[in-house]
């Protein structure tokens, strides 16, 4: 896992009197404390989960690909998976301050994209969703499924900024 350091790593400006950006590619996460907006694209089967704290200020980003890292021979990056990204995503987040009692989850991504019997994207939002319940977080929010990709932004307000690929935005 990696993490936005004052070096700049996976950091950008949107230009003077902006908050940074902090990138979070497939299979990451990003944490932050600030009013940084933290961005994900590539949204297709994948599902990105947000949490924030809204008292504490303190938010994360989860890119993940896969519902389960069970049956796989390697876990050593657990944000490909939802279970286990979302295990790490809440521990971080934690670490930083937040209060788990707090907490709230948005969803966005889970599409099917490919006309699949076991179909990715529906399962990762089932996990996601699972994951979740079994940490007592809440879904205040989700724009998931049907057959289309998606980018997103956290941003410092906790409100998640979903922009379809067919052009349609919507802030959950």
């Amino acid at each position: 896992m990696s993490h936005p350091t004052s070096s700049g790593d996976r950091q950008s400006t949107d230009g003077p009197g902006r908050p940074r950006r902090v990138k979070v590619g497939v299979g990451d996460l990003a944490v932050v404390s600030d009013d940084a907006t933290l961005t994900t694209s590539g949204l297709g089967s994948c599902v990105a989960i947000a949490v924030g704290d809204p008292t504490a200020g303190v938010r994360g980003l989860l890119h993940a690909m896969l519902p389960s890292a069970e049956n796989t021979a390697s876990s050593s990056v657990p944000a490909k998976y939802v279970d286990t990204g979302v295990d790490a995503l809440l521990a971080e987040v934690e670490a930083a301050g937040a209060s788990p009692r707090r907490l709230e989850a948005r969803l966005a991504g889970g599409a099917e994209m490919l006309d699949l019997t076991a179909a990715v994207g529906p399962r990762n939002v089932e996990q996601a969703e699972q994951s979740l319940a079994a940490a007592t977080v809440s879904i205040v929010a989700s724009d998931v499924g049907d057959g289309v990709g998606r980018t997103v932004r956290f941003r410092s307000g906790g409100d998640l900024v979903v922009r379809a690929a067919d052009g349609f935005e919507r802030t959950i």
